[in-house]
């Protein structure tokens, strides 16, 4: 059971490293969709009214209140 949570939090730490070195080399902001980056990265999108919550793969989630 150790050994499996160990695994699980390994791999969350290399998604991290992943999703770090991603973000420290683009050079731009990302103005369009991209279904590479959103299946490699994003574990799901949940919608609500007054937000949506972003859940990625290294289990990290972000709320992003909608503009009024």
């Amino acid at each position: 059971q150790l050994l499996i949570e160990k695994a699980g939090q390994e791999d969350a730490k290399r998604r991290i490293r992943e999703m770090e070195d991603f973000l420290k080399s683009e050079r731009h902001d990302i103005s369009e969709y991209d279904e590479k980056l959103v299946r490699k990265y994003i574990k799901k999108i949940k919608v609500y009214e007054d937000r949506f919550s972003v859940t990625f793969k290294s289990e990290i989630s972000v709320d992003i209140e909608r503009a009024s």
